[in-house]
């Protein structure tokens, strides 16, 4: 039967054939390669600037963030075997809470994804400008205008992939991170043997100071630590497309989450230990580089090939940015919390066309307005904006992990987060899952933390919201349904 074709709904999440039209085209490795693209990529450009705050105690605050990292992971990799539909946490908080709170989650995820986009197309586009550095002796690349101009046109690319099918832009993802783990084995095998054998392990300890954890500075740098592992949702955002979503889900998460903790606690205490924090600080735009040149006899060679990972490791992340605004923006379209135009799937390619085009052009639009601009202007602002939107989607799903245990329709989820509570509700028992509480309580935490410490994004995430909450009372009183449910 055609993919446009209604038929009966789903007794799990309630809905129709014509919201199926996705392809399930996506494996094990192919999920696991979402999940790690997204927050891997991060490394690549957030060590430095984490060193530039944690000093030494880099490692320190990833660890800390991880909590939250973990927990948020593991609280999707239920939720998205429960309903396995595109969306992620915006159909999670809708079918605990209702409209409004689903459109909130979406909404802010939907502004995380964007600047996603834009932001790592700059990261494209800069490694992309240092290799041309080295091969063609020129930083025509790196000055305005082209910096923004060849970020814009890494976006058009992956827009027109992401158009023809997730079968094609999957495979890319699959192959770089193929080559991404390669390389960060190689680095971080030689720099431990480095670290125990030069005493650098000893040296860094002593450097951080138990006084310094409680100071402003350190504070900051949670919440840059927390950028590095935004993207957790990338697996579940996808769930549609996913083939046996059931088992591909849980086992692709679990398996993200130990490769990126292994990857970013490893590099970050790599970069404060064999070379000073300083130096680290000191060289915020390519930190892997700074540290790959420090191996010995290796250094040079690797050097220059982390840049060209860097290079293909921000093409991901601006591609799974992309996969993930249009599968938010194309579920709210389905669930009356967007522009119906949003859930249209293309007839031949059966992906999301409208949204691919629309959320993408934003992002190219930011970075042709500040093409003139000095490319660090537009970093700061994105910088404090990354979070924002993200957190309030993972508070969201972490209250409707808790919350969806109690409904009766909680389903069958062929996956559950450990660590459970029984109590009593309603003459029966339910097990409450502390792993969402512990995510519940360690996101909130952080996003206190962002809004008290990063002033420029404080007002424009809240101006997001306003804009958004206009437009969602706007129409759903033009369909005449209900604001709250």
């Amino acid at each position: 039967m055609p993919f446009w074709r209604r038929q009966k709904k789903d007794s799990r999440t309630g809905l129709g054939e014509e919201a199926y039209g996705l392809k399930r085209e996506i494996g094990v490795w192919g999920s696991f390669s979402m999940g790690y693209a997204d927050v891997g990529a991060d490394v690549y450009v957030a060590l430095g600037i984490l060193a530039l705050y944690a000093h030494a105690a880099a490692p320190i605050a990833l660890l800390i963030a991880s909590i939250t990292y973990i927990t948020t992971g593991l609280t999707y990799a239920e939720l998205s075997t429960r309903y396995p539909v595109a969306g992620g946490g915006q159909f999670y908080a809708t079918k605990a809470f209702g409209p409004l709170h689903g459109f909130l989650a979406g909404w802010g995820l939907m502004l995380d994804y964007t600047i996603d986009v834009a932001l790592f197309a700059l990261a494209t586009s800069g490694y992309l400008g240092a290799m041309a550095q080295v091969f063609l002796h020129t930083d025509v690349l790196l000055r305005p205008p082209w910096y923004s101009l060849m970020a814009v046109a890494m976006i058009v690319c992956l827009m027109f992939l992401n158009l023809v099918g997730i079968r094609y832009s999957s495979k890319f993802n699959e192959l770089v991170v193929a080559v991404n783990i390669v390389t960060f084995g190689v680095i971080i095998a030689m720099g431990m043997y480095l670290a125990v054998a030069l005493g650098h392990v000893g040296a860094w300890a002593a450097q951080v100071e138990p006084q310094f954890l409680t100071s402003d500075s350190f504070l900051y740098s949670l919440t840059l630590a927390m950028a590095s592992f935004i993207g957790i949702e990338s697996i579940s955002q996808a769930a549609e497309e996913t083939k046996e979503p059931n088992r591909v889900i849980p086992k692709s998460t679990k398996l993200s989450i130990v490769a990126v903790l292994t990857a970013a606690l490893s590099l970050s205490f790599l970069s404060v230990s064999i070379i000073p924090w300083q130096v680290t600080a000191g060289s915020s735009q390519s930190p892997l580089v700074t540290l790959s040149s420090a191996l010995p006899f290796v250094g040079a060679g690797l050097s220059l090939w982390v840049s060209v990972t860097g290079f293909l490791m921000s093409a991901v992340s601006t591609n799974t940015g992309i996969i993930g605004v249009s599968r938010v923006t194309f579920s709210m379209g389905r669930l009356n919390l967007t522009p119906a135009v949003f859930s249209k799937i293309h007839r031949r390619f059966r992906t999301p066309y409208i949204t691919i085009i629309i959320f993408p052009a934003i992002a190219a639009a930011v970075l042709l307005v500040n093409s003139f601009l000095p490319g660090e202007v537009l970093l700061n602002l994105v910088a404090s904006l990354y979070n924002f939107g993200a957190l309030i989607s993972y508070i969201y799903v972490n209250l409707s992990g808790v919350a969806l245990r109690f409904k009766e329709d909680n389903g069958s989820a062929s996956y559950k987060a450990p660590l459970n509570l029984s109590i009593p509700y309603k003459g029966k028992l339910v097990k409450v899952s502390l792993i969402s509480v512990i995510g519940l309580a360690s996101c909130a935490t952080m996003w206190f933390i962002l809004i008290a410490s990063h002033p420029l994004g404080r007002v424009v995430g809240f101006a997001w919201f306003i804009v958004g909450a206009i437009m969602y009372v706007a129409l759903r009183k033009g369909k005449g349904l209900k604001l709250l449910g």
